[in-house]
């Protein structure tokens, strides 16, 4: 009986830090959007002219890994129309934390990333992302939270992770 206590009590432990499920107070009013380890959703730009104030656009159970993938923008096509979307996923991959992000707003994007570790908090490097592509991010630390903000179209001078 105590061991099968202890083994719940593991579980339980375990198990905490996935409580948290994404909700409208995921992006908040300055454009800072939040995610958790396990979760996933997709934000909209209301306009692609200013990528200073994401929304929340739906939960998503994963990402959909399949995107039409990078192609050079030809100058004779008009701009891209729709909804400006970002999907991300911070999931658990053996050892490592990694961020899915998936680009569909047409535009390539750079933001920055601020992370939670143990409560404290630090930058941490990002690449930019090409529309159509999905991004890899990784790390080895405990992240407790991931802070998302400062998107803007990246600057094709400069691909700097930073």
């Amino acid at each position: 009986m105590r061991r099968t206590l202890t083994i719940l009590g593991v579980m339980a432990g375990l198990f905490s830090g996935c409580a948290h499920a994404a909700d409208t107070t995921s992006v908040a009013a300055d454009g800072t959007v939040t995610i958790h380890p396990g979760e996933a959703f997709e934000i909209v730009f209301p306009s692609r002219d200013d990528l200073t104030h994401p929304q929340l656009s739906r939960v998503l159970d994963h990402i959909d890994s399949k995107v039409p993938g990078y192609h050079r923008p030809d100058p004779n096509t008009p701009p891209p129309t729709g909804p400006a979307l970002m999907s991300f996923e911070l999931k658990q991959q053996g050892r490592m934390l990694v961020l899915e992000v998936r680009n569909d707003t047409g535009l390539s994007i750079k933001y920055d990333a601020t992370m939670i570790v143990r409560g404290q908090s630090a930058h941490t490097s990002i690449c930019p992302i090409f529309p159509g592509t999905i991004g890899l991010e990784q790390w080895g630390d405990p992240i407790e939270i991931l802070k998302l903000s400062g998107f803007r179209t990246a600057d094709p001078s400069n691909w700097a992770c930073n």
